[in-house]
This record gives structure tokens, sequence and C-alpha cells, in this order.
């Protein structure tokens, strides 16, 4: 009886250790790309090719040369699943338009989130300045820096820098962007009150193409490589090294948008997510959004708002990580 009741102990012992490394993986690996406005969460776009203000300020600000208004810019999104509520993530952006062919301006943005399953949470935050500048009539570039911090279980890290270039063409009716970021290093010195973790955010690009059809049908097409094959942490000095599919590292979507956002316009997207985590598999986002001017007559023009939502994981349960998602964001142009 003494020898069955310690390997009874000893079994028990060791299934809790393998399930507290299983839920420390899970924490060190589950992040996924942010859709840092209303706007690119209705598109289940990225931003990469967005030419409208309300998605190129998050995303490719290369596109904001042709820009000749300054702008201010808030917004706020969360998400629900298990059923829980994220915490609400905020961004917001200023630019200036200093002539017609160059600007600057500063954006704070979420760029990996991970809210669900269960009770993970993780979140990172850029806090960029950036200038874009247009070389010719056609091709314009953009380039944002800035620090970042990344928030856990237990705590924030220690500050690393954000790095970012892109790329916009435009000609005719056809654009074509491109974004290379670096989201930098963070250190966690109380990560789960008493570990030491430090981790490697992967590198992204980015490449898009959109056409406008006609004054009031714009469509794009994007593809997102996240080099997560590149990402590392560390914890309490020992280094882990993640063995990541490698079809976990290519995402893509397709945005629709219709009507003028001066007046009134509906969004739309399809998009495929994938996971850098084995056990949350990928799945298929569609988004419903739509912007507009507020009350134009009223208050004039220059007033423009967002409202979108999404369901990332089309048929699939929750607790393998699908999510419904919703934003709101606000955006005032003046001269």
């Amino acid at each position: 009886m003494i020898f069955k009741r310690k390997w009874y102990f000893l079994v028990i012992v060791l299934f809790l250790s393998t399930s507290v490394w299983g839920k420390l993986f899970a924490q060190v690996s589950g992040y996924e790309s942010a859709y840092p406005s209303a706007y690119l969460l209705g598109l289940s776009s990225s931003g990469v090719v967005s030419s409208q203000s309300l998605g190129s300020l998050y995303g490719n600000t290369a596109f904001l040369s042709n820009q000749p208004n300054h702008i201010l810019d808030g917004g706020v999104n969360g998400s629900y699943a298990n059923p829980k509520l994220s915490p609400l993530y905020l961004s917001g952006a200023a630019y200036y338009s200093y002539s017609d062919t160059l600007g600057f301006g500063f954006r704070g943005k979420p760029v990996f989130l991970r809210s669900f399953p269960t009770d993970e949470r993780f979140s990172n935050y850029a806090f960029q300045g950036f200038i874009n500048w247009k070389w010719n009539e056609n091709l314009s570039f953009g380039l944002q820096f800035g620090p970042g911090v990344s928030g856990r279980i237990g705590g924030y890290s220690s500050y690393s820098w954000n790095v970012s270039a892109s790329v916009a063409y435009q000609w005719g009716d056809f654009r074509f962007g491109v974004i290379l970021e670096s989201p930098g290093s963070y250190r966690f010195d109380k990560y789960l009150k008493t570990e030491k973790l430090k981790e490697r955010m992967p590198e992204r690009l980015l490449v898009g193409i959109g056409y406008k059809v006609n004054e009031w049908i714009d469509l794009q097409v994007e593809g997102n490589r996240t080099f997560y094959e590149k990402s590392h942490s560390s914890l309490n000095g020992k280094d882990h090294s993640f063995s990541y599919p490698i079809h976990t590292m290519y995402t893509g979507n397709i945005g629709l948008a219709i009507g003028k956002v001066e007046s009134f316009q509906v969004i739309s997207g399809l998009g495929r997510e994938f996971r850098a985590e084995n056990s949350l598999r990928g799945f298929y986002t569609a988004s419903l959004g739509i912007a507009g001017s507020i009350f134009p007559k009223e208050i004039g023009e220059g007033y423009l708002y967002s409202i979108s939502v999404q369901r990332a994981g089309i048929s699939v349960p929750e607790r393998e990580g699908a999510e419904t998602r919703a934003a709101f964001q606000i955006q005032i142009q003046f001269q």
C-alpha cells in the first residue's frame, strides 16, 4: 500500500508539472497579428495597401503622401469568447502634412495580441514616430520607428525598439504596397510573478495589391509572412526553441469597400489566419463594417468614423481559439 501511494503521488506530481509547462508553452508562443483600427478590422486587413487614411495611418503610412490634410485619430477594440471579454485595446495617431511631398506623425497601436482561449493574455504595443515622403508621382516611402512594450499575465516587459519601413506605388487605379517590420526583443523580470522570461518577436513581411474598379468599388488582396522561425524565448536563462510548421507563417486576406468614405461606405473582408502554436489551428475570418462622414452638412467635412465586427474562427469552437472581435474608430481631418 505504501508503494502504491508513493506511485500515485509521483504520477500526480508528474501530471501537474507537465500541465503547468503546457500552459507556460502556450503563453510564450500564443501571440498573433493584431488589427490596429476598426477600418482595417472591417477589411480583415493589415493596411499594407490601404489608400484610405482610416487604414494607412496604422498600416502603410507611405500612402499618406497623397493626404493634404492634418489628422487626429483614435480607436478602441476588444473581443469576446469563452464567454469572457478581453481587455479594451486602444490606438491613436496624429499626422502633420508638411508639404505636397512630405509628412510626419506619431502613432500608438497593438502589433500582436492574444486574449483567448482560457485565461491567456498577451499584448504587444508599438509607439512610433513616422515620416513619409513622395519620390515621384507614383512612388512613396515611409519609415516608422519607436519603442514597444509587451504585456503578459504578471506585468509588462522592458521596452524595445519597433522598426518598420514601407513602400507605396500608385499608377492610375492600381496600388501596390510593401511593409517590412521588426518588433524587437522583450524581457519580463516577473513573468508569472517569479519567472524571468526573454522573448524575441518575429519579423513580418506584408505585401498587397489594390485596385479601384470605379468610384464606388475598391478591391484589395494582401499576403503576410511572419518569420516565426526567427522568434526565440529564454526562461530563467534556459533557451527554448519552438518548431513551428511552415504553413503557420503565411496568412492572407481579401477586402472589399463599396461606397465613398466621404459619405457612406460598406467594408467587408475574408481572411485566413494561422496560429504559431500547434494546438491552435488556423481558420477563416469574416468581417463586416461601415465607414463614413459624421453629419457632413451639420459639422462640416473631415469628421470620419468606422465601426466593424469580425468573427475569427468560422466553424471553430471557442475553446480552440475562435472569438468575436469589434472595434470603433473616429478621425478628424483639418488644414
